[in-house]
């Protein structure tokens, strides 16, 4: 598709990301349209054992209320994804791993951010201390596998990187899907 950029003027900046309204030539004429800019994030799955998964319990800002997720976290430009995901899961769950396998690439809002989004496996885990952000209010916990599906029905865990990353290791969501 011929598709071509004419003018991005930069609205907000931030370190977590930039909103920018952007115009396009396209087959259909000029569209405007609002874009978030964002370095990238990681997302980890790791397992102590084949029963369980590491979640954190964070309270989330913009929809104000706590959830429960895999650790994850928004990449340091010039920062590589598994660096990422190795400082994310000490500072948000506590463990340190031996190996970081990559599992998939998503783009979490493709309708309004170029954001990727990158799941890895986490495996050799060993508890460290924690050391989280200020303002990043986390809890780690170590669930067993067969109550993910009660804490989505619940809506504990309500983000996408948590149910895709259930999706990937197997388990049933609540309704059969």
């Amino acid at each position: 598709m011929d598709v071509r950029l004419l003018a991005a003027e930069t609205l907000f900046a931030s370190d977590r990301f930039a909103l920018a309204r952007e115009r396009f030539l396209t087959p259909d004429g000029e569209v405007e349209r609002p874009v978030i800019h964002h370095p990238g994030a990681v997302a980890v799955i790791a397992q102590p054992d084949s029963h369980s998964l590491i979640l954190v319990r964070q309270y989330r800002y913009p929809i104000r209320r706590e959830t429960w997720e895999i650790p994850a976290g928004t990449r340091v430009p010039g920062e590589a994804p598994a660096a990422t995901a190795r400082r994310e899961l000490q500072e948000e769950a506590g463990f340190s791993a031996s190996t970081f396998t990559e599992i998939c690439r998503f783009f979490p809002a493709v309708g309004v951010s170029d954001e990727e989004l990158i799941v890895y496996r986490a495996d050799g885990l060993a508890q460290v201390p924690a050391a989280p952000e200020p303002g990043e209010l986390v809890s780690p916990d170590v669930v067993a596998l067969r109550e993910l599906p009660a804490l989505v029905a619940d809506g504990r865990i309500c983000d996408a990187k948590t149910l895709i990353a259930m999706a990937l290791l197997g388990l049933v969501l609540p309704g059969g899907r």
